[in-house]
């Protein structure tokens, strides 16, 4: 070993002032990822929407709402450590994306979310998303703007003659009255 010859006129400890060289080297690899590059397991939470809307335009309404997220997270403050971070922040970056049925997107802060979109037979789309509980309030704002709707359960009523039909039925088939 070679002996070090370390001034202490001053009281300070020579390993006092190596902690900050230390903690600045040390800074980076606390803010990475898990190894593998893989975030954490969030649980994922699924909400189901029908809306009057035909699919293409639920498709449209839901690109122009992860726009709105995306302009919105861009203005976001960055973290007090980002600039030692060599990786772009991803925002609302679309993963996979099949018109009409299927948008999905990611955020570093907000995680995975999902639209998948089926086609009603009675007119409307039925809108299912999941997402993780940090994007809660993003899908609830979204499906308080946009036009819900309860399907029809249950048969129709002929409004002559009283009795029940099946709800696709245009005419009665026991008076013979035709149903709009």
């Amino acid at each position: 070993m070679l002996p070090i010859n370390v001034h202490t006129d001053t009281g300070t400890d020579p390993f006092t002032m190596l902690l900050p060289l230390l903690l600045c080297c040390m800074l980076p690899m606390l803010f990475q990822r898990p190894s593998g590059g893989e975030s954490p397991q969030v649980t994922a939470e699924t909400d189901a929407l029908y809306v009057s809307y035909g699919i293409q335009e639920a498709y449209d309404a839901i690109v122009k709402e992860v726009d709105g997220w995306r302009e919105n997270a861009s203005r976001r403050p960055r973290g007090r450590f980002s600039f030692l971070s060599r990786k772009k922040p991803v925002i609302f970056v679309v993963d996979q994306n099949v018109a009409p049925r299927l948008y999905r997107v990611r955020d570093d802060q907000v995680g995975e979310i999902s639209f998948e979109l089926t086609e009603v037979g009675e007119g409307g789309t039925s809108i299912k998303s999941t997402y993780g509980s940090k994007a809660r309030t993003l899908i609830q704002d979204f499906r308080a703007r946009m036009p819900s709707k309860i399907p029809s359960s249950g048969p129709k009523v002929c409004p002559t003659c009283g009795k029940e039909m099946m709800p696709d039925f245009k005419t009665c088939p026991y008076c013979g009255t035709r149903i709009r």
